[in-house]
C-alpha cells in the first residue's frame, strides 16, 4: 500500500527539523571542544556542521520542488528541530545521538516514499543525507566509543 503524500511530506519535514538540529549540536559541540586532543574534536564537529549546511539546503529545495515552498515554515521548522534537540542533549554522547538521529529520520522518510511521482529522486537526496550520517557516525564511534 503506498504511504499518503502527506506521510512523506511530514517525514521530510522531521527529517529536514533532525539536520538543523544535528547542525546546532555539532556546531555548539565545536566551540565546547576542550582538554586533551581538543584541536581534532574542534575540527571534526566543524566538519559535520559544514556538511549539514547543504543538506538542510538540498532537503528544502526538494520539499519546496515537490510540495511547494509554503510548507518551509521558519517557526514551525525551529520548533519541531528544537524537540529533535531536546532528545540529542539529553543523550550521553550528544553528537553520536545527533547523527544517529537524522539516520532515524531518513529511515522513516524512505519508508514514507511509497509510489511517489517524484519518489526517486526524493530518495536520492535522503540516501545522500543517510550516507553523510553513517560517516559521522563512524567518526563519533572512532572518536568516542
Amino acid at each position: 500500500m503506498p504511504a499518503s503524500p502527506d506521510a512523506l511530506l511530514n517525514a521530510l519535514l522531521r527529517l529536514w527539523a533532525s539536520l538543523r538540529a544535528a547542525h546546532h549540536t555539532f556546531w555548539t559541540l565545536h566551540w565546547q571542544s576542550r582538554g586533551t586532543g581538543y584541536y581534532g574534536d574542534h575540527l571534526l564537529y566543524q566538519r559535520l556542521y559544514q556538511a549539514r549546511v547543504k543538506e538542510i539546503d538540498r532537503l528544502a529545495e526538494t520539499i519546496a520542488a515537490v510540495y511547494g515552498s509554503d510548507k518551509l515554515m521558519a517557526l514551525s521548522a525551529w520548533e519541531a528541530a528544537q524537540r529533535v534537540l531536546a532528545g540529542i542533549v539529553a543523550a550521553p554522547n550528544p553528537g553520536l545521538r545527533a547523527a544517529e538521529s537524522i539516520l532515524h529520520a531518513v529511515n522513516a522518510a524512505n519508508a514514507a516514499i511509497g509510489s511517489h511521482p517524484y519518489g526517486v529522486a526524493v530518495n536520492n537526496v535522503i540516501a545522500g543525507i543517510a550516507d553523510s550520517a553513517l560517516e559521522a557516525v563512524y567518526l563519533l564511534q572512532q572518536r568516542y566509543q
